[in-house]
């Protein structure tokens, strides 16, 4: 009988291939998923995947949609809620997995987390249009534009790492956390690269990356990625997965260009590098762990 795993998928742009990676190496060693939550770039992918499409098939997608449907197109001004960059190109992408789903009967248990400019909570969303939730949960405010009455942004801003909303599928079941920070020992945060600077017409992108906006652009993701990144030590800390994966994949520009099969790849490799881990978690000691210290939760 496969062993079943619960998912928590965290933010981080379009490092969030990495995510099918991990999901592929965990279907290829023969786990069940059992439920998976996630937030902004761990939203999308884990969305995809709960309705029943395969890893591969959807890192496809993302080579397409960066280069046939062509991603400066989707560069504009959105009126409506201010931010630089409208969704029609991400919804394009997105309908042949997920349009007209429903939270409720995805063939995986899903929730995305999002968080309300309206009051500042976190907002769980466990039911309704799967497309409306993927738009709330990567609604990086000022670029792509929130979403619906509560004003829904990333949830990326409160919880990185969706750990707790995850546990809630069944406390028994290892927790497998994915986060996309890491970076290789010799990278800078100098050489990160402007928001969509492989994007733009070419010679538009070299202009704006030497002037003081394109720093500023910069400086500001970086920044973003920062703060990110000590935030998701604190909640990795605070509540504690049976496996942490991390891939290196910390250098990639949140909305930079890219090509899917390296960091599908990575995500493969760094959650096959975890497999013991993750087999230790079921020993029962940590299974009774689990079932004293989280049971209360779902009471």
């Amino acid at each position: 009988m496969k062993r079943e795993v619960n998912l928590a998928l965290g933010g981080g742009g379009v490092r969030g291939v990495a995510h099918l990676g991990v999901v592929q190496c965990l279907l290829d060693h023969d786990y069940k998923i059992n439920g998976i939550s996630g937030t902004s770039a761990g939203g999308l992918f884990g969305a995809t995947i709960a309705a029943g499409n395969t890893p591969r098939d959807v890192a496809a997608a993302v080579d397409k949609f960066f280069n046939e449907s062509s991603f400066r197109s989707g560069i504009s001004i959105s009126t409506a809620s201010f931010s630089l960059i409208g969704t029609n190109g991400m919804i394009k992408a997105l309908e042949p997995f997920l349009q007209g789903k429903k939270m409720e009967d995805l063939q995986i248990p899903f929730v995305a987390t999002a968080v309300s400019l309206k009051n500042g909570q976190e907002i769980i969303i466990k039911d309704g249009d799967v497309m409306q939730a993927v738009l709330a949960t990567i609604a990086i405010p000022g670029f792509f534009p929130s979403q619906g009455d509560q004003v829904l942004v990333d949830g990326g801003i409160l919880d990185p790492v969706p750990i707790d909303s995850a546990r809630e599928f069944d406390t028994s079941l290892p927790i497998v956390a994915v986060l996309l920070h890491k970076r290789p020992q010799d990278f800078s945060l100098d050489n990160i690269k402007v928001p969509f600077e492989d994007s733009l017409i070419e010679p538009l992108a070299k202009t704006i990356s030497k002037t003081r906006i394109g720093e500023l652009m910069r400086h500001l993701t970086a920044t973003v990625d920062v703060v990110s990144s000590k935030l998701s030590e604190l909640r990795i800390e605070k509540s504690k997965p049976d496996v942490l994966v991390e891939p290196v994949v910390g250098h990639i520009g949140l909305l930079q260009k890219i090509e899917a099969q390296p960091l599908f790849d990575e995500g493969y490799r760094a959650m096959e590098e975890n497999l013991e881990n993750l087999e230790k978690a079921y020993s029962l000691v940590n299974s009774f762990r689990r079932i004293t210290k989280y049971a209360h939760s779902q009471d």
